[in-house]
Formats: C-alpha cells, structure tokens, sequence
C-alpha cells in the first residue's frame, strides 16, 4: 500500500473515489460534514491523501491541516477512512508527506478505540480533549 497526496486540482473530479472513507471518518463527530471537508480540500485548507495498493484501487484516504505555533509547525490529522490503514509503514509515508509541508510533528484527535490503534504506529497520549457543548 502506499499514500499519495492528491494535488488539490484534482480532487473535485476524483472525490467520488474517496467520499464514503471520508463519510466513514466523519460519522463520529459533529465537528464538520464530509461537504465541509470538502470545501476545506477544495480550498486547500487542507491536504488530501489516499491510500492505494499496487494496481491504484483506493483503500482509504485522510485529510491534515497544519497550525504554526512558536515552536512547531503541527500537521493534524482531520479525517481518517478505510479499513486496515493504520500501520506503521502507511504512517511513515504520511510523515515524509508532511514533513515536505514543513510539520515538526503529527497530532490528532482520536475516539478511544483509535487512539488503540494509533499507539501502535507511534502516537503518545498527550491530552484528553473534554467538551461542554453550550
């Protein structure tokens, strides 16, 4: 399997390939809808990346927006889809990715069942987000 950045030119005419793992990643939260991220992709907000295997059938695909701070410039892991997509190799890739965006370091939210998985690539418990809706 490998990642591939998908240039923001041609994401609307391949968004149908990639919007039901972006539905999937969306389903959990009320943060944003699978129509907004694709506004933010569109726009180049944000970056889209899929996942294909050797003959380029899509297995998934993320989206990462990125926040300067003093001292780090943090690539954030918004939208993950797809069905045995995280692993060490495939996370190695979306580093080298980001790090060409100019990332210090990779982040994201995740439900506690994610954040099982994304342990096993390499992410540490930082925070736990708590939240009072108003």
């Amino acid at each position: 399997m490998i990642i591939q950045h998908l240039h923001q030119n041609y994401c609307a005419q391949n968004w149908n390939l990639i919007e039901h793992y972006i539905k999937d990643a969306v389903q959990h939260g009320d943060d944003y809808s699978v129509e907004q991220v694709k506004v933010y992709v569109l726009s180049g907000a944000w970056i889209l990346l899929v996942i294909l295997d050797e003959d380029k059938n899509t297995h998934g695909a993320l989206t990462v927006s990125f926040e300067n701070g003093a001292n780090n410039r943090t690539a954030i892991i918004t939208t993950l889809g797809g069905k045995t997509v995280v692993n060490k190799e495939l996370f190695e890739q979306v580093c080298n990715i980001v790090k060409n965006y100019g990332a210090t370091r990779v982040q994201c939210y995740a439900r506690d069942s994610a954040a099982r998985l994304y342990q096993h690539v390499g992410f540490s418990k930082k925070a736990t987000l708590m939240e009072y809706k108003l």
